[in-house]
C-alpha cells in the first residue's frame, strides 16, 4: 500500500512538472511574458518573498528597467529590492520607480489583461497609462500619524487614467460612475488587478480614492 502510494506521488510529481504548461507549473519560473495561468498567484508571491528571483524574472524579460541601490529616505521610508522602469510596452509618462514584485505584477497585468481587454472593448490599445506616482514618504491616507503607506517604500502605484490609441481619454475620476462602456472598462481592470497585486483600491473603497486606483504588493490582501 506504501508502495503504491509512492507511485501515486511520484507520477503526480512527473505530471505537474513535466507535463503541465508553464504558466499552470508552481516549480517553473515566472514569466511576464507567459499568458497568466493557475500558479501565477502562487509565482508572485514566491517572488515578493526573494529579490534574487524577481530580479531574474525581469532579467528574462523584455522591460528596460534599471536596478535602484537600496536606501533610507526617511524614517521607514526608501528603495530597498527597487528598480526604475524605464520602457514597456505602454508609456507611463516618464520612468517609474517600483519595488521588483510590484513592477512584475504591473507588467502581468499591463500585458495580459490591460491591453487585451482594450482592444475586445475599444477595437484598439492603450498608448498610454496615466497614473499619480508610485514613491512618496508618507502614512496610509496621507495620515499625520500611523502606518507608512505601501508609497513609502515604493511598492505601490495610483493609477488615474488610460490614453487609447487614437488619444481617447479613459478617467477613473470622470467614467467610473457613468452607464458607459468606459466605467465598465474600469471596473472590469479592477477586478483583474486583484488577480495580481495584494492590496487594490478604487473609487468605492473612500472618497481618497475617487480619483485612481490604488495598487500595491504590501502585506495586506484586499481587493474593494
Amino acid at each position: 500500500m506504501i508502495f503504491g502510494l509512492l507511485l501515486l506521488i511520484a507520477a503526480g510529481f512527473y505530471v505537474v512538472r513535466y507535463q503541465l504548461p508553464d504558466q499552470h507549473d508552481p516549480f517553473a519560473p515566472l514569466s511576464i511574458a507567459e499568458p497568466p495561468g493557475l500558479a501565477t498567484s502562487f509565482k508572485l508571491r514566491r517572488i515578493n518573498n526573494s529579490p534574487r528571483l524577481c530580479l531574474k524574472t525581469l532579467y528574462n524579460s523584455d522591460l528596460k528597467y534599471q536596478p535602484l541601490v537600496d536606501r533610507e529616505t526617511g524614517k521607514n521610508c526608501g528603495f530597498f529590492d527597487a528598480v526604475k522602469l524605464q520602457q514597456s510596452t505602454v508609456s507611463y509618462g516618464g520612468d517609474i520607480s517600483l519595488t521588483c514584485p510590484a513592477l512584475v505584477a504591473l507588467a502581468i497585468w499591463e500585458r495580459h489583461e490591460l491591453r487585451p481587454l482594450a482592444r475586445r472593448m475599444f477595437g484598439q490599445d492603450i498608448s498610454q497609462v496615466r497614473h499619480f506616482g508610485s514613491y512618496a514618504c508618507r502614512n496610509i491616507n496621507n495620515a499625520s500619524k500611523g502606518r507608512r503607506s505601501e508609497h513609502a517604500l515604493a511598492n505601490a502605484i495610483d493609477i488615474a487614467g488610460f490614453v487609447l490609441a487614437d488619444g481617447t481619454d479613459i478617467s477613473i475620476q470622470h467614467h467610473w460612475n457613468k452607464n458607459s462602456t468606459e466605467s465598465r472598462f474600469l471596473h472590469a481592470l479592477q477586478g483583474s488587478a486583484c488577480r495580481y497585486f495584494s492590496t487594490v483600491l478604487g473609487p468605492d473603497y473612500n472618497s481618497l480614492h475617487h480619483d485612481h486606483l490604488h495598487l500595491d504588493m504590501g502585506f495586506y490582501q484586499l481587493c474593494r
